[in-house]
């Protein structure tokens, strides 16, 4: 099958491989997707039965381009082949296996805002303090340990200190409270299928040799709990077959585990490394500065991506005076390639944090040049499109306590927290979830006046939709429209967005049509897909808009002409990398991945002054900047800058410098980004020790994003005080107030 697909040499000796475990180190633009369908395409045509393939894709959208590739080829047989996301695949195997590993059948799947609730009530009861016991951070830490496998019962066995030990009974009141409500997180939809795995070694050894090949994509942003899935599933026949790329590796900050690449030999016996080197995307000046670069960096497999392409235009740095200044310069940058006839959807604007976007959207805004914000508010996270999600959800799942409460009271039915402490209470003595408990109160007058009208009026609503819930699924979506009084609920709200709130549900409506026509199941596989779509699959959305968007969510995607803002020491590299070699190593591939992003043209600016919220401060150009062959940049000046930040008229050297590791322009003496406080840290003295700093110096403390670690050194007093504390593997400066221990002020 593979003569149906233009292929190179390397990418056909991929393809046409034999068994066994296959790593292919992909480069950005070398044509991955093309070599992973041929492969399948490949296996089928030499007997593998579809059924027996399954892939492993990081977005929807990449699973519906595969597949729909793989349908042109070898027709309707690819609709048998097994591709999908991760949690999409999860998702199919627990609805097989619910009776072996104790789940309900229609388990709910909780979202994020559904935990954060769950969570506040479990902090709640055990009157935890707000700080450091957020809601966010405890999850963060609850996600940590189901992707590394660990269960409640391993992280309190593991808990050193107290600060531990409460972590660890959250994730467990956590996890009971997602049991009685027959609800998974998106962490749980891949543990639990681990674990069908490993406790039930029969089931999984179905599955395993179920599929007879397993391959993955973007092999290098799985987290351990994914590799085990994989390994699992490729245990029988060892038949796996991985694409990634070491240096696209950005996302260690969510737990993806860069040594599952590698690793990959010793992980898996016999296995094959092959190399995809040739670029269909970029020009040679920009391959060769996105080469440069990332040969810095220790952690790689190493390969060097090459193009038939032309050179192209030099790559151009602009070093801006401040960010409203180089906000001017992206949206000349914008205006000069509309003129030359390229879209503005052919052009992207990356930067490091989502803060960055307000300069360059008031500017852009005020210069009338249409942009699309990427990894805004996903449409399936509205306010108004959960509602009426939540509704449908309680028809699969009625013991799914945030969906209820989420709804009962919307629109208002008279119900509020004295109605819940009963429901609650019915719900501790054992009733099988809120609906009946609630039904309970009203058949036995606990509710008067017009709580129990409210009461009544839902749940004859919800035991109408009930009754209705194998109707086409169009049709019960109007008819729960129909019935609630939803619309005439967004009306009677009076908000400006009306108009968007209401299209929105519409929206939601045709979706459920289309979902329906195009005969892809039933209600519940309708709240699954719902469920499992992200941000990044509506990313290329139609219009002639600009995307803006952090280099994070620029992954997978291409623009003609790119530019990247705020490179600057503190922003890309990120301050909290600067004493950390791997996160150092993690952000020059974030650059990597900018850089590769553009086929035709690339921008970089820097601004030398960049206010916040404590006033503007100067900081030095990043060292990437740096590490670009000047022979591959020109560089405009024309600026003005301020004290420290290097000359326009600098000649950047293209030697690194073996003995030290900072880009040539590089100024001792100019003001740098700072963990602390952005400010100078040279050619201040350092202020009188307090005896609160002094004791300080020494002590045991935790910080929400590095762990636990040890103070050096302090000066200053109370929340304010600023410490130096050596965590693992890398030295941080913080403020006291953002970490937890016995230091005076806390």
């Amino acid at each position: 099958m593979s003569e149906r697909f233009p292929l190179n040499e390397a990418q056909r000796a991929a393809v046409e491989h034999g068994d066994g475990p296959v790593l292919v180190i992909a480069g950005a633009g070398s044509g991955k997707t093309r070599v992973l369908t041929a492969r399948v395409a490949t296996l089928l045509g030499r007997g593998v039965p579809p059924g027996g393939v399954l892939a492993f894709t990081f977005t929807n959208r990449a699973a519906r381009e595969m597949r729909e590739r793989i349908h042109a080829v070898v027709g309707p047989e690819a609709e048998r082949v097994w591709i999908g996301t991760f949690h999409a695949t999860a998702v199919r195997l627990l609805r097989r296996e619910t009776a072996t590993l104790g789940l309900p059948p229609g388990f709910t799947i909780y979202d994020r805002e559904d935990q954060e609730g769950v969570l506040r009530d479990v902090l709640a009861d055990l009157a935890l303090p707000s700080a450091p016991y957020r809601p966010g951070f405890v999850l963060g830490r609850i996600s940590d340990s189901k992707n590394a496998l660990v269960t409640p019962e391993q992280a309190a066995r593991a808990a050193v200190t107290d600060f531990e030990r409460r972590i660890a009974e959250c994730y467990a009141r956590y996890q009971g409270a997602l049991r009685r409500a027959g609800a998974l997180d998106f962490d749980d939809l891949i543990a639990e299928s681990v674990r069908l795995f490993l406790a039930h070694p029969e089931a999984g050894a179905r599955w395993s040799a179920r599929f007879q090949h397993v391959l993955v994509d973007e092999y290098q942003d799985t987290n351990h709990a994914q590799f085990r899935l994989v390994q699992s599933l490729a245990a029988a026949h060892g038949n796996l077959f991985v694409v990634g790329d070491d240096d696209q590796s950005i996302y260690g900050w969510r737990g993806a585990d860069l040594a599952n690449v590698l690793d990959f030999e010793r992980a898996f016996s016999g296995a094959v490394t092959l190399r995809l080197e040739q670029n269909y995307r970029s020009t040679g000046n920009i391959l060769r500065a996105a080469n440069a670069v990332v040969e810095h960096n220790e952690a790689r497999r190493g390969k060097t991506l090459w193009s038939e392409r032309e050179d192209g235009e030099p790559l151009v740095f602009a070093l801006c005076g401040d960010e409203a200044d180089e906000a001017r310069r992206v949206r000349r940058f914008l205006e000069t390639q509309r003129r030359s006839g390229r879209r503005l959807d052919d052009c992207a604007v990356l930067y490091r944090t989502n803060a960055q976007s307000r300069a360059l959207e008031t500017e852009l805004r005020q210069a009338g040049i249409g942009y699309e914000i990427v990894g805004g508010v996903s449409f399936f996270q509205r306010r108004e499109v959960k509602d009426l999600l939540a509704y449908l959800r309680l028809l699969v799942n009625p013991a799914d306590t945030a969906s209820f409460y989420r709804v009962w009271n919307t629109p208002r039915r008279g119900l509020g927290p004295s109605v819940q402490a009963q429901i609650e209470a019915r719900l501790a003595a054992g009733a099988p979830g809120p609906i009946e408990a609630l039904r309970g109160l009203v058949r036995e007058g606990g509710l008067r006046g017009p709580a129990r009208a409210g009461a009544s009026s839902l749940l004859g609503l919800l035991d109408e939709l009930h009754a209705r819930r194998e109707e086409p699924l169009e049709q019960l979506f109007a008819r729960l429209l129909a019935a609630s009084g939803y619309l005439a609920h967004l009306e009677s709200l009076a908000e400006t967005d009306l108009d968007d709130r209401r299209a929105n549900v519409e929206e939601l409506a045709a979706s459920t049509a289309a979902f329906a026509a195009a005969g892809r199941g039933g209600l519940l596989e309708y709240l699954s897909e719902c469920a499992l779509l992200t941000d990044a699959d509506r990313a290329g959305a139609d219009g002639e808009r600009a995307m803006l968007l952090t280099a994070h969510n620029a992954k997978g995607l291409e623009w003609g002409a790119v530019a990247i803002a705020g490179l600057e020491e503190g922003l890309m590299p990120h301050a909290s990398a600067r004493d950390d070699a791997a996160e150092l190593e993690e952000e020059r591939r974030l650059f990597y991945v900018a850089l590769t992003r553009a086929r035709d043209v690339v921008l970089l600016t820097a601004a030398a002054y960049r206010r916040r919220f404590d006033g503007a401060r100067g900081g030095q150009v990043s060292r990437f900047v740096g590490e670009i062959p000047a022979a591959l940049l020109r560089r405009e000046g024309g600026a003005e800058i301020g004290r420290g930040a290097p000359s326009p008229a600098h000649r950047w050297s293209a030697r690194r410098d073996e003995a030290d590791s900072r880009p040539a322009g590089w100024d001792d003496d100019a003001p740098r980004f700072d963990d602390v406080d952005g400010g100078p840290s040279h050619g201040v003295s350092a202020p009188a020790r307090s005896a609160a700093s002094r004791r300080a110096i020494g002590q045991r403390v935790r910080h929400e994003r590095f762990g636990a670690g040890t103070v050096l050194d302090a000066e200053g007093e109370g929340a304010e005080m600023k410490l130096t504390v050596r965590f693992t593997g890398s030295i941080k400066k913080v403020f006291a107030r953002f970490v937890v221990g016995e230091l005076d002020g806390d």
